[in-house]
């Protein structure tokens, strides 16, 4: 039997419908029975997930990392405490486990985050995005940045470890002058371990698609961050992440690693790892707790694994007779070799995409 120490769960409530989210979500409605149906929706869907695990040869193991993401799972306040609690005392958590919850400015109480913290949250990642008020306007977040400062001046008090997501790419960034260096001066002010940098990627009939700022500001955004971030002590190890040393996202590397981890929740995605040339990847239905199945071939799987390993720090064993390649990369800046590893700079992060597909290019001539 294979092993599984980490579980995702998607809680998909928001209290207002963010109008740039594309993930799955619904709007709380206090005047329906929404937590009742998602309770039900997920005891039906442990039972589901077991049959899944046992037709795979996978089981339980103590869990190592434990992930709620959204949405906003501190909508889902004590009572989801008290019923995820339920979810866990079959499998145990380990005393030294990561436990996340992603939470946004203004969706917490204290009671709430003390009932979460009894049953083994140790981490928490913020939905702030931006720490000017008036791209927060722009973004259609409904907290404040009193809301945000005031959290994270608990944080800090607390001395809790926690991630903060901030996002690029804003509409009117260039025509209102986003200061990013004063956000990240105020940002640094409240110690945050872990910051996840995101690029705004807008649907077609997203309201500001004619706002957007252009690439090359885009390009100097993110290396200025990684820039600041890297002087002030973070580590860029992954293509979004970045981490005073010892506070790196354990889930997210099990994800990056091509490690399993099992999901429950609408739309959460699971990963087994069958063996060294399969893997299979689940995704549960809105409506029904179901799964949809994708089995991954030994190309699909190497691919994927290349793809995961050039998103690192930890690098990627380039294949022979690709010397070449790898040196045009190193001269344009995109990558270091490393003991054999090809290791992206934080230009090469950013060209990801366009370095896979000189890859791809690579591959054809090859053949």
């Amino acid at each position: 039997m294979t092993q599984v120490s980490s579980l995702y769960l998607h809680v998909p409530f928001c209290k207002h419908l963010c109008n740039y989210c594309d993930f799955y979500k619904r709007k709380l409605d206090s005047s329906q029975n929404q937590f009742e149906d998602f309770h039900q929706f997920l005891s039906a869907s442990v039972k589901r997930h077991e049959e899944l695990m046992k037709a795979h040869n996978f089981q339980w193991e103590i869990l190592d990392t434990v992930y709620l993401g959204g949405g906003t799972p501190s909508l889902w306040g004590e009572e989801g405490a008290k019923f995820f609690h339920k979810i866990l005392e079959p499998i145990g958590v380990s005393k030294n486990a990561e436990f996340t919850m992603e939470i946004d400015p203004g969706t917490w109480t204290l009671s709430m985050l003390d009932a979460w913290k009894k049953i083994g949250l140790n981490r928490i990642s913020i939905g702030t995005q931006t720490l000017d008020p008036d791209f927060l306007k722009i973004m259609d977040r409904v907290h404040s940045l009193d809301d945000s400062l005031h959290f994270l001046e608990v944080l800090q008090k607390e001395n809790w470890n926690y991630s903060l997501d901030f996002l690029l790419g804003i509409p009117f960034s260039r025509e209102k002058k986003r200061d990013i260096r004063k956000e990240l001066d105020l940002l640094l002010k409240y110690s945050p371990k872990h910051i996840s940098l995101y690029i705004l990627n807008a649907r077609s009939k997203y309201p500001h698609i004619q706002n957007m700022p252009d690439d090359e500001f885009i390009r100097d955004e993110y290396l200025f961050v990684s820039d600041y971030l890297k002087q002030h002590g973070f580590h860029h190890y992954e293509v979004s992440n970045f981490a005073l040393p010892g506070y790196e996202a354990r889930h997210n590397q099990k994800y990056w690693r091509a490690e399993s981890v099992a999901a429950l929740g609408p739309t959460g995605t699971g990963y087994f790892q069958l063996n060294n040339d399969e893997a299979l990847r689940y995704k549960w239905k809105v409506s029904e707790a179901e799964v949809e199945i994708e089995h991954l071939s030994p190309k699909e799987l190497s691919l994927e694994q290349t793809y995961l390993s050039l998103r690192t720090s930890e690098g990627w064993i380039p294949p022979k007779g690709s010397e070449c390649l790898m040196k045009s990369w190193s001269q344009q800046g995109y990558a270091e070799t490393q003991n054999e590893r090809v290791k992206l700079t934080s230009l090469g992060f950013l060209m990801l995409d366009s370095l896979m597909d000189d890859l791809f290019r690579w591959e054809a001539q090859r053949k």
